[in-house]
């Protein structure tokens, strides 16, 4: 799931094009909040996500990612200081692995897929209940993750998505997702994967998470919405990086 779109001057049309905005609410850390919107497009090879935070910390926060697939890179985009850097897809394999080879190998976790058979209608579509949950205990604590997705199947445009993500997937091939909170990549990884699995595209999303060890306790809560959804022709040029950003050094 990544990518908006700013319209530049070209224009190369495709209608299978998809753009959905999702809001984004999360709590946890002792009563650290954070507020999230996100606009995301999705073309082909391309995709490009707007994110606008408001945390109660550090406050405002906007990040833009733009992500080609045909070019193995993706581009971060600070337009605050009109600048922007560059990751391609080899660098973060080397920093992945390297991260995996530190972490090293840890218990099996057990995971959990569930469909209840609740259904409920959002946005004008028939949507069900699907969990998915891990558990990961060890010497070192016990780390819990629920998910709680309402899924459609008949959503336009969807098609456009699953492609992106198997290309990507494909080319992120033997990455691990980064450790949260003391759960190792490997693990995490694990649970992701059977999220990736379940058919259709999520307009509801609600995680809990908990950790409890010796000498650390915490808990977190997000809870995300998909609030408009639509296809409609969008210019291949905006996934390019804006005129007058410069490469950041």
């Amino acid at each position: 799931m990544r990518c908006l779109i700013l319209i530049l001057a070209l224009e190369i049309f495709s209608y299978c094009d998809i753009m959905y905005e999702m809001s984004t609410i999360t709590e946890g850390m002792t009563g650290i909040g954070c507020e999230t919107a996100m606009r995301i497009c999705v073309k082909g090879d391309c995709s490009r996500t707007d994110i606008n935070s408001k945390n109660s910390m550090v406050g405002d926060i906007t990040n833009i990612t733009i992500t080609r697939l045909d070019k193995k890179l993706i581009w971060s985009l600070d337009s605050a200081r009109k600048q922007y850097s560059v990751t391609t897809f080899g660098e973060l394999m080397k920093s992945e692995k390297e991260k995996i080879e530190e972490v090293g190998d840890t218990i099996k976790p057990e995971v959990k897929v569930e469909k209840t058979g609740k259904k409920k209608t959002l946005l004008g579509h028939t949507c069900e209940e699907v969990t998915v949950s891990m558990n990961i205990k060890s010497n070192e604590g016990h780390v819990a993750f629920t998910q709680t997705l309402w899924v459609a199947k008949d959503i336009d445009g969807y098609d456009e998505i699953e492609n992106f993500n198997k290309k990507l997937n494909n080319l992120k091939s033997g990455l691990s997702s980064p450790p949260i909170m003391g759960v190792n990549m490997k693990s995490f990884n694990e649970f992701q994967k059977k999220v990736s699995e379940i058919s259709g595209f999520p307009l509801e999303f609600n995680m809990n998470m908990t950790l409890a060890a010796e000498d650390v306790s915490f808990s977190m809560k997000m809870r995300s919405m998909i609030t408009k959804i639509e296809t409609k022709p969008l210019n291949q040029k905006i996934f390019e990086i804006p005129a007058g950003y410069f490469l950041q050094e």
